[in-house]
């Protein structure tokens, strides 16, 4: 039997563990997230309490990494939101090489979206796809996915680009090499790294700031805007606000910006 409870103290220590790595600001109506995430990694260590996992975190760095890696991790599937991509299709240059980076980017679903209609348009681009969890990259990296998550995907699409399962894999599906080819994946922690200057025409940065308190969402979008060439577009998750946030963007549809 795993005892789950947490005391306020004990919250707030992982709480500031949380914040300090990877800026997610864990208030109080995070808890019951907490808990449930604190659940799966006490299952899986077998270990009893709260108290005895918080010991082993802080002398075991790989569970310390899994624990992070709980906490970030957010659900998430093809062709999210995916007005921002049928904008980019419809608005810009194609014979315009692109470099694209997926902030955040969790499994990869958000960077094969983005490649995939490309591809299918017809435009020359590369995609840098970052997150701060080596699993979410390792599973990135690897392609495949639960069927579920194309539930959206146009079937002729999905013929296209992807490879289905057989057998006891028939509910799974794979990415295929071609589109592979377009994506690199690697590791950033958009709180404590450091940006590239000018480098990217297109930033998508979705769904990751509503975990952030408002100095943490400045800092992270100074750095977007760092990265970004000037012309770039910014692209934000449709639920996010930019209210409190300074930026020099112009807005130029809802959740998507232009750097002058």
């Amino acid at each position: 039997m795993y005892d789950t409870s947490i005391t306020d103290k004990q919250f707030k220590n992982l709480s500031d563990i949380v914040y300090k790595v990877c800026g997610i600001n864990l208030n109080d109506n995070k808890k019951n997230l907490l808990k449930a995430r604190l659940a799966k990694r006490l299952r899986s260590t077998k270990i009893a309490s709260v108290t005895e996992y918080i010991q082993l975190i802080e002398k075991d760095s790989d569970e310390f990494k899994r624990f992070i890696d709980g906490i970030t991790t957010n659900h998430t599937y093809f062709f999210r939101e995916n007005k921002h991509c049928e904008f980019i299709v419809q608005t810009l240059n194609r014979t315009q090489p692109l470099k694209i980076w997926s902030a955040a980017s969790s499994s990869g679903e958000e960077a094969y979206s983005i490649a995939i209609q490309l591809l299918e348009s017809g435009f020359n681009f590369r995609i840098f796809a970052s997150d701060i969890s080596d699993t979410m990259i390792q599973t990135a990296n690897l392609g495949v996915y639960p069927l579920e998550r194309a539930r959206v995907v146009p079937p002729v699409l999905l013929r296209k680009y992807f490879q289905k399962g057989i057998n006891h894999s028939s509910n799974k599906i794979r990415i295929k090499d071609h589109v592979k080819n377009h994506i690199t994946f690697g590791k950033y922690n958009l709180v404590t790294g450091s940006p590239p200057i000018a480098e990217y025409h297109i930033i998508f940065c979705r769904n990751v700031m509503i975990y952030f308190d408002n100095p943490t969402k400045q800092k992270v979008m100074n750095d977007m805007v760092t990265a970004l060439k000037p012309g770039g577009l910014f692209i934000f998750g449709q639920s996010e606000s930019m209210v409190g946030i300074k930026t020099p963007f112009i807005t130029l549809s809802p959740s998507i910006y232009r750097k002058p």
